[in-house]
């Protein structure tokens, strides 16, 4: 190869850095990457081929010779040796790191890349392109990021001890309950890049990380340049698709057991299956159970639905809106709305601020009281099982003065005992006995005692005489039976209280007697019609007959 061809490859390729021409081979240094690597590629030649000598000023042995360049990029110059060995082919790796350094390729050179390469050369073996230096890549800032304060729908259970260090296998906190104006998540911005060197010592600044945004979903708004994400409403979170949002409808594909455990959601909350035995569903919007429940317990500050439940006595349904079901068996219910019950209520407790309504059924056994009527197509057993019904009643304000006279009753039988304690202690005093401390200082506890309960009697009787029940117009002491009302059924209208003797046939409305006492067992006419209108009919009708 000449010294005209070696120019003009310099001319030519503006990443060849280097050339070293001898009478055995051409090495080449030649920059990649954007100057990120030095490559040092070597082209043997035939050994019969004399070179020579270009421009340059040879030594005393006539043995070297200058070419040069200059980058026009890094404005580096230098001036390149060739060397003509007569010895045979040699390249030592001090030859190639003094060519790099006056290059000013200094930084990150590979020693044993340049040994191998080197000892390849002289071996006469055609090596690879090989890489003997390396710049520093720059790094990507860190992106910007979304952290999520709550507990989105989808992930995993955390099961959390409470205070004596015991938990609960039900209650899986699957989620987060949402409520209105929390703040859900908060966007971190990116973060600036690490710089990275070429393998002359350039600095190259590294990028800054790619900046996060999210969609604000139904239920989030996006405050503060949109670096902060906040709830509109009350609910559970869902991030998908890089949106959030706050759905108030939770709705299970299946049932309610330990893969599922205790709900209590701030929404609405539908179940498709079964409710099993043990399990809680609170909500605060409303429940729908397609299948059936155990003995669990159901609440909701709106209407409840479900298709059937067996309580098994513990079971209870606490609802603020109204209750609809099929069936309802051992069941305590309190509802401040209507109850519409399709086939049956047996056996169970059921206090309604409405009315309670059998639609196709009957009420057998337990206790139903509701204020504003009872419907059913029968009404007790044939057995004479124990049932009871009452209509016309806030119970809220019964349950509130049963449960004075019963304080009252257990305050008596509290103070009933003292006193009789109180004796034998009394006659030690008078008598001097040996025994006479203890019994002072039993009396003092005592009468502390008495003095206690005779001020919670007071203020319970105080209560009891001034407490009056609520007035309300709607209020409908009335039962209505299609069918049957069978013998040994309690029946409480108004001031009225009376047990069935015998088996009436319906259709009939039973309403209070409020003239003579007792009850009036009337022809069947709608909840809708109040007993306050009948019995003053039923007043005008008997002024006539018996002025």
């Amino acid at each position: 190869m000449t010294d005209q061809a070696s120019s003009a490859d310099i001319r030519q390729d503006p990443d060849l850095l280097a050339v070293e021409e001898t009478e055995t081979y051409l090495l080449t240094l030649r920059l990649a990457k954007d100057q990120m690597e030095c490559v040092a590629a070597i082209a043997f030649k035939p050994l019969s081929v004399p070179v020579t000598a270009h421009q340059g000023d040879a030594g005393d042995d006539g043995s070297c010779e200058t070419l040069s360049r200059r980058d026009s990029d890094d404005e580096i110059s230098a001036d390149m040796p060739v060397s003509k060995g007569r010895g045979g082919t040699r390249l030592r790796p001090a030859q190639m790191m003094d060519l790099l350094h006056r290059h000013q390729v200094t930084a990150n050179i590979d020693e044993v890349a340049i040994r191998e390469f080197c000892a390849s050369v002289e071996q006469r073996q055609q090596p690879p392109p090989t890489v003997v230096a390396r710049g520093i890549e720059p790094q990507p800032g860190a992106d910007g990021w979304f952290e999520l304060l709550v507990k989105v729908s989808g992930e995993e259970q955390e099961f959390i001890p409470d205070d004596k260090g015991r938990i609960d296998l039900k209650r899986l906190n699957a989620y987060t309950e949402i409520e209105p104006e929390q703040k859900l998540g908060v966007i971190h911005p990116p973060e600036p890049g690490v710089s990275g060197y070429t393998v002359h010592g350039l600095e190259i600044e590294g990028p800054w990380g790619s900046p996060r945004t999210i969609n604000a979903g139904e239920g989030v708004l996006l405050k503060y340049g949109g670096r902060m994400a906040f709830s509109t409403r009350s609910g559970r979170a869902l991030f998908d698709k890089n949106t959030l949002t706050v759905v108030d409808q939770l709705i299970i594909a299946g049932n309610v057991d330990l893969s599922v455990g205790h709900i209590n959601f701030n929404g609405f909350v539908e179940i498709k299956g079964d409710v099993l035995d043990d399990f809680d569903v609170r909500s605060t919007r409303g429940i729908k159970i397609g299948g059936h429940v155990g003995a669990c317990h159901i609440e909701s500050e709106g209407s409840i639905e479900v298709g059937a439940m067996a309580g098994r006595e513990i079971g209870h349904i606490f609802c603020q809106g109204n209750l609809y079901a099929r069936y309802l068996n051992q069941v305590t219910v309190v509802c401040y709305g209507d109850v519409v019950v399709t086939n049956e209520i047996r056996n169970s407790h059921v206090r309604a601020t409405g009315h309670v309504v059998v639609e196709r059924g009957g009420i057998i056994g337990g206790e139903v009281v509701a204020l504003k009527g009872v419907s059913a197509t029968t009404i007790g057993a044939v057995s004479g099982q124990k049932t009871l019904v009452t209509a016309g009643v806030y119970f809220p304000d019964v349950e509130r003065s049963e449960y004075i006279s019963r304080q009252l009753n257990t305050i008596e039988e509290q103070i009933r005992s003292i006193n009789s304690a109180i004796r034998p202690l009394m006659q030690h005093l008078r008598k001097g006995s040996r025994f006479i401390d203890t019994a002072r200082v039993r009396l003092q506890i005592l009468n502390d005692k008495l003095d206690a309960l005779y001020q919670q009697k007071t203020a319970f009787t105080a209560e009891a005489m001034t407490s009056q029940p609520l007035e309300i117009e709607d209020r409908n002491p009335k039962i209505n039976v299609q069918k049957v009302l069978r013998d040994g059924v309690a029946v409480s209208l108004g001031k009225a209280r009376e047990e069935i003797k015998f088996d009436r046939q319906g259709p009939l409305s039973i309403i209070e007697n409020t003239r003579q006492g007792g009850l009036r067992f009337l022809s069947l006419t709608a909840l809708s019609v109040s007993a306050a209108e009948i019995e003053q009919e039923q007043i005008a009708l008997e002024s006539d007959v018996f002025p």
